[in-house]
């Protein structure tokens, strides 16, 4: 056994550090992608006022979140929930 790791022990380096980096990576776009989702919900949430500006802001958040636009304000409601500690 001891002769196997002493021959392939690059291999079982790399192989070991490549499952890390695609560890970090999908982590990294799953921050990202709620990151995005985040700061949609905020552009539309600092609109709700305004009639016509909410409107086109829902629109855009739900483009963005891939979320239907009926559903968009319960989602982003979640989605703050979810941020408070």
């Amino acid at each position: 056994m001891s002769k196997f790791i002493e021959k392939n022990i690059t291999t079982i380096l790399l192989a070991t550090t490549c499952y890390f980096l695609f560890s970090i990576s999908n982590s990294l776009k799953e921050t990202s992608s709620y990151s995005i989702d985040l700061r949609a919900c905020a552009k539309m949430k600092a609109f709700i006022n305004n009639k016509d500006s909410s409107e086109l802001y829902k629109q855009k958040a739900s483009v963005v979140t891939k979320v239907p636009v009926k559903f968009i304000g319960e989602y982003c409601k979640k989605l703050t929930q979810q941020n408070l500690f």
